[in-house]
């Protein structure tokens, strides 16, 4: 018999009018309380709306994988991706989305993250070298303007470093309107056309990138010169069906999701890992024995030389993902698990329960990265950090690779330690990140 999903009675917010202001504040805490106490699937919700979580490992497979059509629309969050992406990859949804993603999809191919992997060791280096012996660093916001440093060669190859700067600030700012957006629901009515006292900055930061971004567009589509780097393989990517080929206005999107996506992602994936290693010494001595065995294969491009590495950051990624959860919104009337998901119902999966559930992990809360070892590789269904399905991350390599490469440059002359006056906490925003930063002490090797 198919029935109604339950609907989260406590704990109550008097004002909101339900529990969904508990959800928001702290999603790490409440929902797998409430999928012990309601079920794998429940429903959450205020005065402004309702959302379903979906907490069973095999129906969020049927969300993201199977049924992938009845769920392509994204939930009211991407709202707030929109201000900083547009309806790039990450944003937009049906045709357009399918269209966008074979695009796309030839610029992150193994064989041409090659092109810039050298980029990639050189500006590692450089970071690292900057570190050591100098007391307790926070190294978030190092790390984000490492990862735009990385995404912006990548995009724009090195013929426009000082426009890309600019672009990498007004980020900076965006995503800081994104997040008090985020934690104030009341700026979403705020008037976003024109600048008000609240939003002059945000307005005036979107309005300068604009103008950069299309500008750097128009003197390439005008331009002879070939460019090896993203923004060369969107200008010259064509439907071999339709002979379309991207609008500037499409261009600017998926620009824009790229540097987001690319940089704010992989900082804090490299705080958690860092943060890790630095209070697991067993880990880092054996991450260090394989660099140092490794040689000079950084240098010739041979990340095979690395597994223990790779462990290392799968099973950081697994105990902090990033992206730590997914929503969707349901486009046709549905059945899950004998629940009804009638159209227009917005779902949660909510990627860190299935990486951290005593359900589907031994002793989930330890740190092990041999669960990765490949006899014993978990299952797409319990582990899933770039997303699954259709809409898996197009960029899952490139990041995986900068991941590695960040790593081993870092650990190669440095030894990371913890500060141990600095309170780590998880903070479940647009991603998974350090709330008050990463404080982390480095000595020379």
């Amino acid at each position: 018999m198919i029935r109604e999903a339950p609907l989260v009675t406590e704990p109550y917010h008097w004002l909101m009018g339900g529990a969904a202001y508990y959800a928001q504040r702290a999603p790490l805490k409440w929902i797998p309380r409430w999928a012990e106490d309601y079920g794998d699937v429940y429903t959450i919700g205020s005065r402004l709306g309702s959302a379903t979580v979906v907490a069973d490992p095999e129906l969020a497979r049927q969300v993201l994988v199977e049924k992938y059509k009845r769920y392509l629309e994204k939930g009211r969050s991407y709202a707030v991706l929109r201000i900083l992406m547009g309806n790039g990859l990450v944003t937009s949804a049906g045709e357009f989305w399918r269209g966008q993603r074979k695009l796309t999809q030839p610029a992150f191919h193994r064989r041409r993250l090659d092109a810039i992997f050298a980029m990639m060791v050189e500006r590692s280096r450089a970071y690292a070298a900057r570190f050591g012996g100098d007391g307790a660093v926070d190294v978030a916001p190092m790390f984000s303007q490492l990862t735009l440093e990385i995404i912006s060669r990548a995009m724009f190859s090195t013929d426009v470093e000082s426009e890309a700067a600019e672009v990498s600030r007004h980020i900076t700012t965006l995503n800081e309107t994104a997040l008090r957006m985020l934690r104030q629901p009341w700026r979403f009515l705020l008037p976003r056309k024109f600048p008000t006292p609240l939003t002059a900055r945000e307005f005036h930061a979107r309005q300068d990138m604009d103008r950069i971004v299309h500008g750097i567009i128009a003197r390439r589509r005008k331009g002879d010169d070939s460019h090896d780097d993203l923004l060369g393989m969107f200008l010259s990517a064509c439907d071999e069906e339709t002979g379309r080929g991207m609008s500037d206005e499409q261009l600017r999107d998926e620009v824009m999701t790229i540097f987001v996506a690319g940089h704010e992602t992989t900082a804090n994936a490299m705080c958690w890992v860092l943060h890790l290693v630095s209070t697991h010494p067993e880990v880092a001595e054996k991450l260090h024995a394989e660099i140092d065995a490794a040689g000079d294969a950084l240098d010739r491009g041979d990340l095979g030389a690395f597994p223990y590495t790779r462990q290392v950051i799968e099973e950081s990624l697994r105990m902090f993902p990033t992206i730590w959860s997914v929503g969707r919104r349901c486009v046709e009337d549905d059945e899950l698990g004998g629940f009804r998901i009638k159209a227009g119902t917005t779902l949660l999966i909510p990627i860190f329960h299935f990486h951290s559930s005593p359900r589907w992990w031994d002793r989930p809360e330890k740190f092990d990265p041999d669960r990765f070892l490949p006899d014993r590789r978990p299952g797409p269904e319990i582990y899933f950090p770039f997303g699954a399905g259709p809409r898996t991350c197009i960029g899952n390599h490139f990041a995986l690779q900068e991941l590695i490469i960040m790593t081993t440059a870092f650990l190669k002359r440095l030894r990371v330690l913890p500060d141990p006056g600095f309170k780590v906490e998880p903070d479940a925003l647009i991603t998974l990140r350090p709330k008050d930063g990463m404080m982390l002490r480095f000595e020379p090797r």
